[in-house]
């Protein structure tokens, strides 16, 4: 169907209510209209005694008529007023400027809600949509009206009718769900004044009869299945809005601008009449002229008065204005050119002359003025110019404002522009009726007849149409008085005062008191709590849903719809599991829903007869059916964004179970609610269903799907109009629809939708969030109801495949992409949406239409204007008796409580035990289902310290707070929250405090040792080295205590540090130190830690890491955050200052109870407060300066969005040097560290050139080295190709300030430097180590061990933890120094950072510097011009030959000096702290000297342009980089034996394991010159492990919680799997340079005793132990069960007597007397009489 069919549908449906208008306006006199009562009960009380001396009309005087239609549709309402108009002007403009103003409807009508104009069809018909406040509970209606307004000096007539449907109407005419669209057949209003029979017109004194008809016909299907049975009258209703009409006229007709027209080339857009404000806006467009007008519809003078009207007011429009009040007038315009924009405009305000007033003076018409204006021609037909007016009331000045300059009023003698549209043969009709009266008496019968068949909202249907099932009538009236009961019951108790609830608990941010009762029998609970950031509807998806309760509810088993009984209610059968010792509970309720704008209501109660519920499932054996009394849910919203949630609670559990788990129940299942809501958003919900009944509903939150089953229903499907003005609308066939909420914005992002069969259309609808209107997706599928009357229909909703991509917004139906309707919203509104403040709305019972209320207190309104007296005096009356829609209070009649024995008894049990539920709940372990259980084998270790290290970093950017809940503030605020990414019920714990006088660096040499940990971590245990990846990232197992009486935990963690890099400040002081603090203390330090899988580390003997096979727990993340304080900040803190923040997230699974480990996690974050007091003690232990420790971290991805997806990509700055991993043991002071010097790539040949170089100083080991700045070789060029990042430009830029950087860093092959002196070939530098001579008073010894490895893809091995902790008593041997290495050492100026310790008597700290005499075999070969001598380099020694091919393994150990050497005496006195290498004393240069030297900027390098940059990149090839995927060194003193890992394996296997030497035969390949092994180390237990009579426990895990997680599922695979060998063919072959302790007494390849894996061996005594300890309890639990049976014996049977029942006969077998005390032992048979 085009536009022009759409718009003659629409004129045909005009015309047609027209045509029905005109008909009942002729039919005045029939004897069909029945007088319907109109009744005044709510109103105020008049006053006694007194007239009535306003001319107010009350509800009374309003006569209602009622017409049948002969279709049996919606019957047709008159409504008639007659009001004196007395010798007050009276002019039908007034009414026309109410009428036509659709947002005043809502003043004068108390059924509307709010109404607005879509669109100005022509210059007499408008469009405009109606939303009522009828419909609640269950949805409101709305209306899209075509109205046309028609007048005449005396009459006026304004006709409205709903649009018919039509699959091609706009899009903003279409529904909008949750309203639903009802059927409009006729709303007309006729305004007649009438003058009095036998009076001349034109004399004066005959204003004093006339008087005004105000007559209204009404017919109205709102398409209601739902009859709450309330007292509103559709009689009391239209006389009510007749009323409000009145006096809306009266107060506001003459205080509204009225567009009273527009010619040919205007198009108006948009028209809004703010009430607050008195304001109309109309926003037009001038447009090329049109010479084709649409044709009215009337005769040919009407049709000439229109054409001529239009060509009148050509590019202009007319509005009319009351004289009696001033207005100021806007009029802005906008072209679509400039020149356009610049056309001139011209407004002409006039007003009838004083002749003309005189002579219409018995009219009656108020004074006003006509304001017209009108735009110069377009300069083409491509040309468009919009313009807006606005018309504002000025305060009480009259006249006319435009654009703030004051306007002329010209008098000219005009006619009416308006008179134009009256039809004359409508008026001739509207004439006959104007002497005609309406006061008829309404005789008994008649009073009666109209009584029984007045109309409730939707009462006038059968009886057929009310009743939804199959049941009686007595029985559909049962069920509806139960609703009604429970309903008030619960709106009591929501409306009880605050003082009669007494608070019992509060937790998760939800409140739960009971009701103060003195029936100790009623135990009532009330529980609330505040969800910020959701909207009313996805908390009520959330309540309603009992799917949804499984992400929540732990014991949750099923919920099952038994029966849709009707709009509202629906028959429910829930079910939970049982938990020992409490069996499973179920529940049948009938849970009823009642909706609002601002409030629902869900409230569900017992339904156990089954007569009424012939559904209801009988109790299973072993289930206990619990009996609700009452479970309301209040959902209200104070804010767009802000919902309080209360719930009821009167139930009883039964069985063991008492009362006293209802406030634990209550607060687990409104906080997870809750939870669902904000995490999940709300699922999908079926909103309304029509023409048909739900047969099942089902949504299963694990797979994302909702899934509805409904059949149709003709008893549920409204009655369609089908009168003689309403063919068009009747024509279409009944339908089934069914409206579907979604949440497109948290719960999914885009929808895939199946609906089988096929729908006849879909609509769809989607507005924002926290739109008032009702916020999400809208989906409203219509089927053919005599199609699919017998079918059974289904609708499917899922979110979209993860495999496609993902486009916000999408839905699928049935495979095929639906356009989704999007109403838009301004982002002003949507800003004051969220900035809207927390109103708690009013609570008022919902079963009653608040049409109710409006009407009483408009009525209230009215009377206190009629008697002004009565005001004062009787305030505080009228308050008490004209309630408001706010304050409506209705009386509530309680069910009684019997009081019996067993409710006795339960109060008395509630009060001495607790529940067991509580028990198992707080011993439960917190488990994480489904990926979260176990991590992935198929990621590598380091990928797990990446992930924690990216969640970290944007931890530490966020500046927000929002989310956090408060958890301990005792010496140190710990906060959490929980974030899925990282655990879905572990949360993250959070604590920060700032350490004065401390630097970040001396805290993370802390953290990075783990000897040092073990001083001030009291849970941690130990640990052992697996693997390192260089940079000191590894992977080990640690072991932290459990504490009694749990066994100790052990982790598989990966862990690193990394450096922020941060641009440079400006300078402060000089360049040096505003370098330094750019790098040290702005730039945060991060050291991470995550648990991986156990079987990527397979290959390792867990029997020699974990000889007690301890529960393996997992730590999500462990982070430290180390920040050093800016210390020209305006804090107050000592420098330096470091800000410490540790985020911790660990499951210690296994059968640690839940609640455990929340104190665990809650109580790691003070752990800084023992670092504190750890540092206060001690002083900084030797850090490595060069190669660089950690990583340097590269800035997140700008794009948020794909950062989740980004990986890792690894920048490697320093190719020359490595390093490997270091260790520090506090209590002997001794520190080790292990470097990898590439002598491939650092001893690369210089580039070719003639130019003569000057021999560097051959330097001896006693002797200090060359004070001249050695220069690292270049990079690899493979590095240099890679593309610099933003951070690592910055770096760069930062680098370039200093000249040194720039000559260590330059990559040219020119032999000058940028100064034009000549670059001489250097030293290799090795290594820098930083020593803090304060921690060794005495002086240090320093011990090199070096070997060369040429091959350099060997993985190498790490030292046990023995080799670290043992003491050094000879000095290396000759092959342990295979490098010659020198040493020289400086002092270091003091830091800027380190000014707290500026002073004479603080020790200074050392930079030793290792180089290797490299430069002097670099030397080209050249020729003396003078003497004609051949200079060349010297003959290359074996190891720099040696190195040139493979690479270095270099050791070093810095220990306290033992013993003085017989060089010490050679030292000057002033020396206080002496320095050894390997025995050779090196001589301390001072700070002048080290200056001098080297420089401040060499001594003062940081060096972290040497540092490897980690970098997240979105077009990164994999998740891991490169170097972080293969470990440098392994463990191999703890990898797996080769003999145990060939036993099991008899295939073809071993036979291509042959070729492949094992890591054990490899280190036995080492050369022999070591000496002896060491004997086996003895392992002991940890010291957290319990001893004793109950160690043997530690071998069993508790076994409370079916959902607990078992070490079982992190065990290692036996020994008899195959090993994994870490190196493959490449298995090193020369020893250890960390197992080489010489003569110390450790050998070089460690050897631990065999374990055997296999199952754990008890002594007898224990297994006779816990055998009788199971006897006992056994005995002890029959003893409980069956009493013990007293025997009789007789010899006799003459002795029994006349007793015959009840005896047994027993044989005895065997018996032993006397065994034990007098007891005898005796084992017989018994015989059953």
């Amino acid at each position: 169907m085009d536009g022009t069919r759409l718009r003659e549908s629409w004129y045909s449906a005009l015309d047609s209510a027209q045509a029905h208008f005109r008909q009942l306006l002729t039919s005045h006199a029939s004897s069909e209209w029945k007088r319907v009562p109109v009744t005044n009960d709510g109103a105020a009380p008049t006053s006694k005694g007194k007239g009535r001396a306003s001319a107010v009309p009350e509800l009374t005087d309003v006569m209602v008529h009622r017409k049948a239609t002969k279709s049996g549709g919606e019957s047709v309402y008159r409504a008639v007023l007659e009001v004196p108009i007395g010798d007050e002007p009276v002019s039908l403009e007034t009414w026309k400027s109410v009428l036509v103003t659709p947002e005043l409807r809502k003043e004068w009508d108390p059924a509307v809600e709010s109404a607005q104009l879509l669109e100005m069809f022509d210059q007499a018909t408008r469009i405009s949509k109606v939303n009522f406040r009828l419909g609640w509970p269950a949805n409101p209606r709305d209306a899209v009206m075509i109205s046309r307004t028609l007048n005449d000096a005396s009459t006026l007539i304004d006709i409205s009718t709903s649009l018919p449907r039509s699959p091609d109407e706009p899009t903003y005419v279409r529904p909008s769900p949750p309203y639903v669209r009802s059927d409009v057949a006729l709303f007309a209003w006729c305004i007649q004044r009438i003058q009095p029979q036998g009076n001349d017109q034109s004399s004066r004194v005959s204003s004093a009869g006339a008087k005004i008809r105000i007559t209204c016909f009404w017919q109205h299907n709102f398409r209601l299945l739902w009859n709450l049975g309330t007292g509103l009258n559709l009689g009391q209703q239209l006389g009510a809005m007749t009323i409000g009409l009145l006096k809306t006229v009266q107060e506001r007709g003459t205080r509204v601008p009225l567009l009273t027209g527009y010619g040919n080339g205007v198009t108006i857009e948009r028209v809004r009449f703010a009430v607050d404000r008195e304001a109309l806006s109309v926003d037009y467009s001038i447009v090329p002229e049109d010479d084709d007008h649409p044709q009215p519809s009337e005769h040919s003078l009407e049709e000439l008065h229109t054409l001529r009207e239009i060509r009148r007011l050509t590019r202009s429009v007319e509005f009319s204005l009351s004289s009696a009040h001033g207005w100021d007038v806007q009029l802005s315009t906008k072209g679509s050119s400039e020149e356009v924009s610049q056309l001139p405009w011209t407004a002409h305000a006039t007003r009838p002359s004083t002749s003309t007033e005189s002579a219409d003076a018995g009219s009656s018409d108020q004074p006003k003025f006509i304001l017209n204006i009108k735009h110069a021609p377009l300069p083409n037909d491509h040309s468009v110019l919009k313009a807006r007016v606005v018309i504002e009331l000025s305060g009480p000045s009259s006249g006319l404002r435009l654009n703030g300059i004051s306007q002329p009023v010209e008098e000219l003698e005009t006619r009416d522009p308006s008179s134009f549209f009256i039809s004359q043969s409508m008026f001739q009709d509207a004439s006959s009726t104007a002497e005609k009266s309406f006061q008829t008496q309404s005789s008994a019968a008649t009073a009666i007849t109209s009584t029984s068949r007045t109309s409730t909202i939707g009462g006038e249907r059968p009886q057929l149409s009310r009743t939804p099932t199959e049941r009686s009538a007595v029985a559909e009236k049962s069920i509806l008085s139960r609703v009604k009961r429970n309903y008030i019951y619960f709106s009591s108790l929501l409306q009880e005062p605050e003082a009669k609830w007494k608070q019992t608990v509060e937790s998760r941010g939800v409140s739960v008191s009971q009701l103060d009762s003195i029936d100790p029998t009623l135990v009532v609970y009330r529980a609330e709590a505040t969800f910020v950031g959701i909207s009313l509807w996805d908390l009520y998806a959330a309540i309603t849903t009992p799917g949804a309760r499984a992400y929540w509810d732990k014991l949750y088993d099923d919920a099952v719809l038994l029966e849709d009984v009707n709009e509202l209610s629906e028959l429910w059968h829930l079910k939970t599991k049982p938990t020992w010792p409490v069996n499973g509970r179920d529940m049948v309720v009938l849970k009823t829903v009642y909706k609002s704008p601002t409030t629902i209501h869900v409230f569900a109660f017992s339904a156990d007869d089954p007569n009424l519920f012939p559904q209801v499932p009988p109790a299973e054996p072993n289930v206990i059916r619990t009996q609700v009394d009452l479970q309301g849910w209040a959902i209200e919203a104070l804010s767009p964004n802000t919902v309080l949630v209360t719930l009821l609670e009167q139930s009883d559990p039964k069985g063991w179970a008492n009362k006293g788990s209802i406030p634990q129940q209550m607060i687990t299942a409104v906080a997870g609610i809750g939870e669902f809501a904000i995490k999940c958003g709300g699922p999908p919900i079926v909103t309304r269903l029509e023409g048909a009944k739900a047969t099942r509903l089902r949504y299963d939150h694990d797979r994302g799907s909702f899934r509805v089953e409904y059949e149709g229903c003709a008893k549920r499907r409204a009655t369609i109009e089908s009168s003689a003005g309403r063919e068009l609308s009747s024509t279409s066939l009944p339908v089934i629809e069914c409206e579907i909420r979604c949440d497109l914005d948290t719960w999914a992002s885009s929808l895939d939708i199946v609906v089988d069969p096929p729908p006849q259309s879909i609509a769809t609808l989607r507005r924002h969030r926290f739109s008032s209107a009702g916020g999400g997706l809208w989906l409203t599928i219509t089927h053919d109801a005599v199609f699919s009357e017998q079918e059974r229909l289904q609708v499917i909703v899922r979110r979209g495949p993860m495999s496609v991509p993902k486009e916000k917004g999408l839905v699928m139906v049935n495979g095929v992409k639906v356009e989704v309707v999007m109403e838009e919203m301004p982002e002003r509104e949507m800003k004051n949406l969220t900035k809207q403040k927390r109103v708690k709305p009013a609570r008022v019972p919902l079963d009653q239409p608040p049409v109710l209320g409006v009407i009483r207190r408009r009525k209230a309104e009215w009377d206190a204007d009629k008697d002004p007296s009565t005001v004062d005096d009787g305030s505080s009356s009228k308050g008490s008796s004209s309630p408001t829609a706010s304050t409506t209070s209705f009386v509530t009649t309680a069910p009684s409580f019997a009081t019996s024995f067993s409710k006795f008894f339960s109060y008395a049990v509630e009060q001495a035990t607790t529940t067991t539920q509580q028990a198992v709940a707080a011993i439960s372990p917190a488990m994480a289902g489904g990926e979260d259980a176990v991590p992935s084998a198929s990621k590598l270790p380091m990928q797990y310290a990446l992930e924690a290290l990216a969640f970290v970093q944007d931890l530490h950017s966020q500046t927000a707070r929002e989310g956090w809940t408060l958890v301990s503030e005792k010496d140190l605020p710990v906060h959490r929250r929980l974030y899925p990414e990282i655990s879905p019920v572990i949360p993250v714990h959070r604590g920060e405090k700032v350490i004065e006088g401390v630097a970040a660096e001396e805290i993370a040499s802390v953290l990075r040792s783990y000897d040092c940990r073990k001083q001030w971590d009291a849970r941690f245990d130990s640990a052992n080295h697996l693997e390192a990846y260089g940079a000191d990232a590894h992977t080990a197992f640690i072991v932290m205590k459990g504490g009694f009486p749990f066994r100790d935990r052990g982790f598989y963690v990966s862990s690193l540090i990394a450096r922020e890099t941060v641009s440079p400040p400006s300078s402060r002081r000089n360049a040096v130190e505003a370098e330094q603090l750019s790098s040290e203390s702005r730039a945060a330090i991060f050291y991470v830690s995550a648990s991986f899988s156990p079987e990527s580390v397979g290959h390792f003997a867990a029997a020699k890491y974990n000889p007690y096979s301890l529960p393996i727990g997992r730590i999500f993340v462990d982070a430290w955050i180390l920040e050093t304080l800016d210390p020209y900040s305006a804090e107050n803190y000592a420098i330096p200052s470091t800000r410490c923040i540790r985020v911790v997230a660990m499951d210690y699974a296994g059968s640690i109870p839940a609640a455990v480990n929340s104190m665990i996690n809650g109580t790691s974050p003070k752990s800084i407060l023992a670092i504190e007091s750890y540092l206060k003690n001690l002083s900084p232990s030797p850090s490595t300066r060069l190669p660089a420790v950690g990583f340097m971290l590269a800035p997140p991805p700008d794009d948020k969005l794909r950062t989740p997806q980004a990986g890792w990509t690894l920048r490697k700055k320093d190719s020359s040097r490595r390093f490997l991993t270091a260790a520090f043991v506090p209590s002997t002071k001794v520190s080790s560290s292990v470097i990898i010097v590439n002598g491939a790539a650092s001893l690369a040949p210089p580039a070719a050139n003639d130019r003569t170089p000057r021999p560097s100083r051959m330097v001896q080991n006693a002797t200090p080295t060359s004070s001249e700045p050695e220069t690292t070789p270049a990079s690899s060029p493979q590095t240099e190709t890679l593309e610099a990042s933003e951070s690592e430009r910055r770096v760069r830029a930062a680098r370039s300030r200093s000249p040194r950087a720039r000559e260590v860093g330059g990559r040219s092959s020119t032999m000058f430097t940028p100064r034009g002196e000549v670059r001489h070939p250097v030293d290799l530098l090795v290594s820098e180590l930083i020593v803090d001579s304060k921690l060794y008073p005495d002086g240090y010894d320093v011990l090199l061990r070096s070997r060369i490895e040429k091959s350099a893809k060997t993985q190498l091995a790490l030292p046990p933890s023995t080799a670290v902790q043992s003491e050094y008593s000879d000095l290396p041997g000759v092959d342990e120094t295979v490098l010659p290495i020198s040493c020289a050492a400086y002092t270091l100026p003091p830091s800027p950072l380190h000014s707290a310790g500026l002073n004479v008597d603080r020790p200074p700290r050392h930079l030793l510097r290792f180089t290797l005499p490299t430069a002097q075999y670099q030397m080209s070969t050249i020729v003396d011009p003078l003497t004609s001598e051949t200079r060349s380099a010297p003959p290359k020694p074996q190891w720099l030959l040696d190195l040139e091919e493979g690479r270095a393994i270099i050791q070093i150990r810095v220990r306290p000096r033992t013993g003085a050497s017989e060089s010490a005496s050679a030292l000057p006195a002033d020396k206080t702290t002496s320095v050894a290498v390997n025995g050779n004393m090196v001589a301390v240069m001072s700070e002048k000297e080290s200056l001098t030297a080297l420089g401040r900027e060499e001594l003062l390098d940081t060096r972290a342009a040497k540092t490897d940059v980690l970098a997240r990149s979105v077009s990164a090839e994999e998740q891991v980089p490169a170097g972080l995927q293969a470990p440098l060194a392994v463990a191999q003193h703890l990898l797996e034996e080769p003999g145990k890992s060939s036993e099991p394996s008899d295939a073809a296997e071993p036979q291509e394991k042959e070729s492949m030497p094992t890591p054990c035969e490899a280190a036995e390949e080492a050369p022999e010159s070591v000496s002896p092994a060491a004997p086996a180390v003895e392992q002991h237990a940890p010291e957290g492990a319990a001893s004793g009579f109950m160690w043997f426990l530690n071998g069993y895990t508790l076994p409370f919680g079916s959902s607990r997680r078992s070490s079982a599922l992190l065990s290692l695979p036996s020994s008899g799997d195959a090993v994994r060998s870490p190196s493959g063919p490449g298995a090193p072959k020369e020893k250890p340079i960390a197992a080489d302790t010489g003569s110390d007494g450790v050998a070089g390849s460690v050897l631990t005793r065999t374990q055997s894996r296999s199952a754990p061996m008890y002594p007898l005594s224990t297994l006779i132990i816990v055998a009788l300890i199971a006897f006992l309890v056994g005995s002890l639990l029959r003893s409980l069960l069956s009493p013990a049976d007293f025997i009789y014996v007789v010899t006799d049977e003459k002795e029994l007597g006349t007793v015959s029942a009840g005896w047994r006969e027993m044989k005895r077998l065997l018996e032993f007397k006397y065994v034990l005390g007098g007891w005898d032992f005796q084992i017989a048979v018994v015989r059953r009489h």
